[in-house]
């Protein structure tokens, strides 16, 4: 009896079991297909997926070109795309190796060790055909042979303007709530997390990528013939492509430059003072995608820095426009910042005009003091005409979006960050040479240089020019923007500060002398060295200037965040940048005429 119910009682457990497997089997197939367990599993997609093997052509996703079209983090070119399944049919692999003049071998030793869809490359690299190639090959009509654009992630050389990737399901829900309900956008797709990825995402977010496909079996053998299927997203618009200001070649040689110098930490930026469009930005140490929050994800070019002397440029404004200054007058160079002890650097008595080419601190701490004596906003009056405190980067509405901006990480700059500075006469001295609280962005730097250069014209920093859709028609444009916010240096400001900023270079004295008096464009600029860390010890070098001095075309700012003494690492990197350009632009008028 005992053994009769443990029977029964093991088929009761068994009938249980049985049915609750059946029923949740049914509820899988009947009802949860699409939306299995919390993460939202589609079963059916995902049964497609283990019986196709997919090569994605393009991932869809908008990509960046510089102002002549080179493509910065991506290319697009035709390459030789091979099946799996070649490997056990006999098909005309010489015609393919006459075609290419490669050895028939190299091609199907690739094939034997491929289990999916593969591109064909030598010596590591895709095979870049023509398409002459293209046709010739894909006129033969062999199944699993075909020549196709294909996208290549190529080397990011402006991370820090172009920003990075990620994929986050989350995000893409909550930027594109309405998109991903209608299915026009995956959740898996990848976001712009910094840089210009993220601030054009809405542009630039794929609307499905393009890819050949075919359906396999256990074996990975075609299961319907050896047709492969092409499938492209129904929006014939995208991928988009953005075009940026910069110069890839320009921006190439930037970065071998600071490297050759030895500069580790901090970067350059060079802009065309006509536009104001940005040519070339560089931040080191670079970005490293594979710790996306090392040092190297923070863009130096667009953050705030202490600048030393380069805030000379604003005391010198406002003494200039408020008619503080005589010719004739004479400063204590041998004196101290505060004017209460010895110089290490005895300069001697200089004049307004040689104070600046030779950056003595006395005379400029003297000034502001006394400009603070009739203003005690003035600082910040002008540093704001020049362009200093607000954001710089091009801004602006499109479509219903608000506020894109070109550089989504930049800061703001700030002069003193207490009211009481501005009545201390040390903590005034110490603001007048870019000290206490003084903090501006590299960008910012280059953008006051070349306002002054344009005799005082504002104008926002641009680093793209229009978005295209896929079939070249233009999707955006960004105009070219002048900042009219009323409060602008005078064209007589300007000159003069255009003569002091080319006496720095050009007087035997001047600070910046020695190493650019020889530079094939004149230069007109400024130094400077500032202080950090609770002991001063550490430095910060800076040089920006504009060049050439007597008809201004480029602007470029170099700061070395480590820098050390007699080591002028931001000189010798900008007159090498001053060579080469000079070069570009003699090549450049040779081929003119």
């Amino acid at each position: 009896m005992t053994i009769h119910k443990r029977i029964i009682q093991i088929l009761v457990i068994s009938t249980v079991i049985m049915f609750i497997i059946i029923f949740r089997l049914a509820y899988v197939q009947l009802f949860a297909t699409n939306h299995f367990s919390k993460n939202n599993i589609d079963l059916v997609e995902e049964s497609i997926k283990q019986r196709t093997q997919i090569f994605v052509l393009h991932s869809g996703r908008g990509y960046f070109t510089d102002r002549n079209g080179e493509a910065l983090n991506s290319d697009y070119y035709p390459c030789l795309i091979l099946f799996p399944f070649l490997q056990t049919r006999d098909w005309p692999v010489e015609k393919i190796s006459n075609i290419l003049q490669i050895e028939k071998e190299q091609i199907l030793e690739a094939l034997t060790a491929s289990k999916e869809p593969f591109i064909l490359k030598v010596d590591g690299n895709p095979l870049k055909l023509s398409g002459n190639d293209m046709e010739k090959i894909n006129k033969l009509k062999i199944p699993g042979v075909f020549v196709h654009n294909v996208q290549q992630r190529t080397e990011n050389i402006a991370p820090h303007l172009l920003g990075v990737l990620g994929e986050n399901v989350e995000e893409v829900k909550r930027r594109y709530e309405t998109q991903v309900a209608n299915g026009n956008i995956s959740v898996h797709s990848e976001i712009g997390v910094s840089g210009m990825q993220r601030a054009f995402d809405p542009f630039l977010i794929s609307q499905g990528n393009s890819s050949l496909a075919y359906f396999v079996n256990n074996l990975n053998q075609p299961l319907f013939g050896f047709d492969v299927k092409y499938n492209a997203p129904a929006n014939p618009y995208h991928p988009t492509e953005v075009i940026t200001t910069i110069d890839k070649d320009i921006q190439k040689y930037v970065i071998n430059v600071l490297r050759e110098v030895g500069l580790t930490k901090g970067g350059a930026v060079i802009l065309d003072v006509e536009t104001n469009d940005l040519l070339s930005l560089v931040s080191l140490p670079t970005y490293n995608v594979n710790f996306p929050f090392d040092e190297g994800a923070v863009n130096h070019i667009v953050t705030s820095y202490t600048p030393g002397s380069i805030f000379k440029i604003v005391v010198a404004a406002a003494a200039i426009d408020l008619n503080l200054i005589n010719k004739n007058d004479l400063f204590d160079c041998n004196k101290d910042l505060y004017g209460d002890g010895d110089e290490p650097r005895q300069l001697g008595k200089l004049t307004f005009h040689e104070s600046f080419s030779q950056s003595c601190n006395f005379t400029f701490a003297y000034l502001a003091n006394e400009l603070l004596k009739k203003d005690d906003k003035v600082l910040q009056k002008y540093a704001k005409k020049l362009g200093l405190l607000d954001k710089v980067g091009w801004n602006g509405d499109i479509f219903r979006l608000e506020n894109i901006a070109h550089f989504p990480e930049e800061e703001k700059g700030i002069i003193s960050e207490d009211e009481i500075d501005l009545k201390d006469k040390y903590a005034i001295a110490q603001t007048a040479i870019g000290q206490k609280n003084v903090r501006i962005t590299p960008l910012a730097v280059a953008n006051m240089l070349a306002t002054i250069a344009r005799g005082g014209e504002k104008m926002q920093v641009r680093g793209a020019s229009k978005i295209k859709y896929e079939n070249g028609t233009t999707f955006v444009d960004f105009p070219i923007q002048t900042i009219n916010d009323h409060e602008n240096i005078s064209r007589y400001t300007a000159m003069r500060l255009q003569e002091l900023l080319r006496s720095v270079v050009k007087m035997e004295l001047g600070t910046a002398h020695h190493v650019l008096k020889k530079s094939p464009y004149p230069i007109a600029g400024k130094t400077g060295t500032a202080q950090k860390g609770i002991e001063k010890k550490d430095l910060t070098h800076w040089f920006a200037g504009y060049f050439p001095a007597d008809n201004p075309k480029y602007v470029m700012v170099i700061i070395d965040l480590d820098h050390r003494n007699g080591d002028m690492k931001t000189l010798k990197a900008f007159n090498k940048i001053v060579e080469y350009l000079h070069k570009v632009d003699s090549l450049s008028q040779f081929k003119e005429q």
